[in-house]
C-alpha cells in the first residue's frame, strides 16, 4: 500500500510540475521510496499534451520531498516533440536521460534527431542538448562520426532578404 501511495504521489508531482496532464501507460509500475526511485517497464508511452515518449523502461529519480530530479529512458527510446516556435521533432536513441534542474537531454547511442517537413538532420552516438541554456552538442565515435544534414534554402532565403537590392549608387565610380 505504501508503495502505491508512493507511485501515486510521484504521478501527481509529474503532473503538478508539467503544468499539464501527464498519462503513464506501461505494463508495471513499481517504486522505493527509500531510495527515491520510480520504475515503469514494458511498452511505456508517456503522453504530456501532444509530446510523446516511448521506451522499454523508464525510471524517474526523485529527491527526499518527491520532486523529480531526472529520468532516464532505456531501450527502443522513440520521442514525438512540439516546440512552442511551431517546429515537431521526432527522434529516437538507445538512452535518454533528463536532468530536471539543468534542463540537459542526453540521447546516447544511435541517436539521430529529425525536424519533421524538413530534411534537417543530426546524427550521433551522443546529442546534449538544454534548452534553458541554448546549447547543443552532438558526439560521434570513430567508426559512427556526428552528422548535419539541414536544409540551406531556409538560411539562403533569411540571408537574401536581409540584403537589399543594389542601386546605381552602390556600384564603384570608375
Amino acid at each position: 500500500m505504501k508503495k502505491m501511495l508512493f507511485l501515486i504521489c510521484c504521478v501527481f508531482v509529474l503532473w503538478g510540475w508539467a503544468q499539464e496532464t501527464l498519462e503513464i501507460t506501461a505494463k508495471k509500475f513499481s517504486s522505493n521510496d527509500a531510495k527515491g526511485i520510480t520504475i515503469i517497464e514494458g511498452d511505456v508511452h508517456i503522453k504530456k499534451s501532444k509530446d510523446t515518449l516511448e521506451a522499454d523502461k523508464v525510471i524517474i529519480y526523485t529527491d527526499k520531498n518527491r520532486k523529480p530530479q531526472s529520468y532516464e529512458a532505456q531501450g527502443n527510446v522513440k520521442f514525438h516533440i512540439f516546440m512552442q516556435d511551431g517546429r515537431e521533432i521526432k527522434g529516437h536513441s538507445d538512452k535518454l536521460t533528463y536532468n530536471a534542474q539543468s534542463g540537459e537531454y542526453r540521447l546516447i547511442q544511435n541517436a539521430v534527431v529529425n525536424e519533421i517537413g524538413k530534411a534537417n538532420t543530426i546524427r550521433g552516438e551522443e546529442i546534449i542538448v538544454n534548452n534553458e541554456n541554448g546549447y547543443a552538442n552532438v558526439i560521434g565515435s570513430e567508426n559512427k562520426p556526428a552528422k548535419f544534414i539541414f536544409n540551406l534554402d531556409d538560411t539562403q532565403q533569411k540571408d537574401s532578404k536581409k540584403q537589399s537590392p543594389k542601386t546605381k549608387s552602390d556600384k564603384p565610380e570608375k
